[in-house]
């Protein structure tokens, strides 16, 4: 594996001159580090160990981090190291949102703004599927020899039509960072700035307002105002995508937390954050919305096909 002593190495600029390094805290996935040059800040990625076993596709990433840095959506790429599995970006002195700023209007009203943008650019290199992804992982942790969470079973034919009734919105495709978190947010007061497109490509949007649904725990008052806000109305089928999504989105995340917690050398407790998503997906797919949400979906297509 790289070493940031090896990247440091690589980029000529930097040689001869005073560097200092220091590792980030906060990544799930790469490793992290600050390194100062001469006065002048970058951030540096490092790909953790066996990422390609998480579905990370780190051309896609270079090509989605650069797509996106030159549209003033998040920072600038310097270098990119495809073989190394490392990237240089600018360092941009910000704090990372909050689940608070996420309640705020002002807050996902800016953020609302940074994701129509985005969704409105060109296309990314890759499409994303969680559906797909979701099945990916469980291949893998079979193969590996992993345990599934105990009642994974149980939900399998709820997942996978969870997975067929959004199937027909994959149609019109824009390009999705698909993973926002808090930490992967940042805001100056102005606008919000994007980090880590590890999992980015081309997806339903609805999706992406799954993320922020979930990350910031919104209830269904705050999925209708998010979805009014991004769209300029309240549908209940955009309401039941949403939602929908959001339940894939747990179920991959705590899918790729076993996997995480059996290669990962990053200090977090990946099985207990994988147990919490889990069982707020399962919860969900047991709730009384969860047919309603499936029929909003389905009675959609429907008509659209008719």
């Amino acid at each position: 594996m790289t070493t940031i002593n090896e990247i440091v190495k690589l980029v000529p600029a930097w040689q001869g001159k005073e560097v200092s390094i220091e590792p980030l805290s906060g990544g799930l996935t790469n490793n992290n580090f600050k390194i100062i040059v001469d006065g002048s800040s970058f951030f540096v990625s490092l790909s953790g160990h066996n990422s390609q076993l998480l579905g990370v596709d780190w051309y896609n990433k270079f090509y989605n981090a650069r797509l996106c840095g030159e549209a003033g959506l998040s920072p600038k790429v310097v270098r990119q190291f495809p073989r190394q599995k490392a990237v240089v970006l600018e360092f941009l002195p910000l704090t990372l949102c909050s689940v608070e700023s996420l309640h705020s209007e002002s807050g996902q009203r800016r953020l609302v703004h940074t994701l129509k943008q985005m969704h409105g650019g060109p296309a990314f290199w890759q499409e994303f599927d969680m559906f797909r992804l979701i099945q990916f992982y469980v291949a893998t942790i079979r193969e590996r020899g992993f345990a599934l969470p105990a009642s994974y079973a149980a939900y399998k034919e709820q997942i996978e039509e969870t997975g067929k009734a959004l199937a027909p919105y994959r149609k019109q495709l824009v390009p999705c960072h698909n993973d926002l978190t808090p930490e992967n947010l940042m805001d100056d007061g102005k606008r919000v700035f994007l980090l880590d497109f590890d999992y980015s490509g081309n997806n339903d949007p609805c999706f992406d307002l799954s993320s922020i649904s979930v990350e910031a725990g919104y209830d269904n008052a705050q999925v209708r105002q998010l979805a009014k806000a991004y769209f300029g109305l309240i549908d209940e089928q955009i309401i039941a995508r949403i939602h929908l999504h959001g339940i894939l989105g747990d179920v991959g995340w705590s899918l790729w937390s076993v996997i995480q917690a059996k290669i990962s050398d990053i200090d977090f407790d990946f099985p207990e954050y994988g147990l919490m998503r889990w069982g707020r997906a399962s919860e969900k797919m047991t709730s009384r919305e969860f047919d309603g949400w499936l029929q909003h979906v389905k009675t959609k297509t429907s008509r659209n096909k008719s």
